[in-house]
């Protein structure tokens, strides 16, 4: 990893942090020690380059929004490509910041303490319970009860990886849902619609799935929630589709399902699976021309891993492909 990479992770990670710190809405001190190592950090490397730096927290956190700017002390690579860690409207952690701060690494770690304790099948099911399950309702364990008694006693196992949610996402005492079943702010007046969502790639004005109320709902881990949760509706379309078909002939590759929009944390993650194709759903940014490139440059020079669309991986498979 270069010195710019590593300075980009400790300031994803710093971000992070404050973005789950009890006073990040209004930015009280004391801050989280990665979010302080982080400042320290760039201030740093602004006095060795000469460059006014950040004063304080809050306006790292305001650079944050534009890693292209010049006000920067260097390059993260291509300014036009650049993403953001902080969202420049609503001032959420992004997406590329969590994938950019490690936190695939960390769900990982999570499910396998999850599991660990569990026979087979008591381990698939604590999987399906957080793969399907980002947001924790007031009438969702006595719904679970009536119509799921298994998934009612995988909840008890796993209810720990779900928090009060986080104060940037209530709004008028509400968390919304977004069709993606991800957290999302609502549109006003009405609320019936979504302005942003955790996803990101969702288009504001998609509806609002559901409008819980703040201090009887709980969300899953955010780790989880990007990493497992997301994840798991591409893996579950591509296999409505595919219906009982399978992958063809011997020398079966390791296929896994990953949403993601930095390319060089998924070549990261990628290698580190072991897999051989890394499937990103349709309306990935992921998917275009530029990314896809950027995903191949970031892979060691041994690597020979395919990023691939749903639809590209379904359209091979019915045509008996092993390879593409």
């Amino acid at each position: 990893m270069t010195d710019t990479a590593k300075l980009l992770a400790h300031l994803a990670r710093g971000v992070h942090a404050l973005s789950c710190h009890d006073g990040s809405g209004s930015m009280v001190p004391p801050y989280p020690g990665e979010t302080q190592y982080a400042l320290d950090s760039i201030v740093l490397e602004c006095l060795f380059a000469g460059r006014t730096p950040p004063a304080g927290v809050p306006e790292l956190i305001q650079w944050c929004t534009d890693l292209t700017s010049r006000r920067w002390p260097f390059s993260f690579g291509e300014r036009h490509s650049a993403p953001p860690l902080v969202s420049p409207v609503h001032r959420t952690r992004t997406r590329a910041c969590a994938e950019l701060a490690g936190l695939a690494a960390v769900a990982a770690e999570l499910m396998t303490e999850l599991t660990s304790d569990a026979s087979a099948a008591e381990a698939a099911a604590r999987r399906r319970f957080v793969r399907s399950h980002a947001v924790v309702g007031p009438d969702t364990h006595r719904r679970l009860l009536m119509d799921d008694p298994d998934a009612a006693t995988a909840y008890r196992f796993v209810k720990d990886l779900y928090r009060p949610p986080p104060a940037e996402w209530v709004f008028r005492g509400k968390i919304a849902v977004c069709e993606c079943g991800l957290l999302a702010l609502p549109d006003t007046p009405d609320e019936r619609f979504t302005a942003w969502c955790e996803r990101e790639t969702c288009h504001p004005g998609k509806p609002v799935k559901h409008r819980l109320p703040v201090t009887r709902t709980l969300v899953l881990d955010p780790s989880l929630r990007l990493f497992v949760s997301l994840p798991a509706k591409a893996e579950e379309r591509f296999h409505r589709d595919l219906a009982t078909t399978a992958l063809p002939g011997t020398g079966i590759p390791v296929v896994r399902f990953y949403d993601r929009v930095v390319p060089s944390a998924l070549a990261h993650d990628a290698v580190s699976d072991r897999v051989d194709i890394a499937v990103v759903p349709d309306d990935s940014a992921m998917a275009l021309p530029e990314r896809r490139e950027a995903f191949r440059a970031a892979l060691p020079p041994e690597a020979r891993i395919v990023i691939s669309t749903e639809s590209e991986l379904l359209t091979n498979v019915a045509a008996g492909r092993k390879e593409f």
